[in-house]
């Protein structure tokens, strides 16, 4: 069992040349409020280590510090793995800290520091393995956009048309 739920996210992942431009844009809608699992660096400074069980998942309830661990791939850009289950971390025996974060958390942490970096793969090694640029990645959480498109969610959704109509 995983410790996050992104079945919705894996079940619209697939590669991107094989989506259509509203399968896309769903799959970025979920991907947007999605809580994914990242590699990074914990400042041990920042943290209780007295508090930790090894070997064991620890749920730490105060700020931490961290670096995000990127990579470089094989076209030489500075990516940023992100994993949607702990499956697909296993898959490729990544041997470091691993965090999870929602992505609009991400998108501040990355904001500052946005040159830094070139893209973000989900679930790199995997065969749906899903790359965006961090310029993409940056524009999903434009507010007019995100608006726009809990909008058109709202307009969509059968279940709240039918709890408004028989509200009124």
């Amino acid at each position: 069992m995983s410790l996050l739920s992104n079945f919705r996210l894996k079940e619209l992942m697939k590669k991107e040349t094989e989506m259509s431009e509203e399968e896309y844009n769903n799959f970025l809608n979920e991907f947007r409020r999605s809580e994914l699992f990242l590699p990074l660096q914990v400042e041990l400074d920042s943290i209780d280590l007295n508090e930790m069980e090894l070997n064991e998942v620890n749920e730490i309830n105060q700020e931490l510090e961290f670096r995000l661990k990127a990579y470089i791939n094989k076209d030489g850009k500075r990516t940023i793995p992100l994993f949607t289950d702990e499956e697909d971390i296993r898959s490729i025996k990544l041997n470091t800290t691993v965090g999870s974060i929602f992505m609009r958390d991400l998108f501040k942490t990355i904001t500052p520091i946005k040159d830094s970096f070139d893209q973000i793969v989900i679930n790199p090694k995997n065969e749906n393995s899903f790359k965006i640029s961090i310029d993409e990645f940056l524009g999903l959480f434009d507010e007019e956009k995100e608006f726009e498109d809990l909008m058109k969610e709202i307009e969509n959704d059968k279940e709240f048309q039918e709890m408004l109509k028989q509200d009124n």
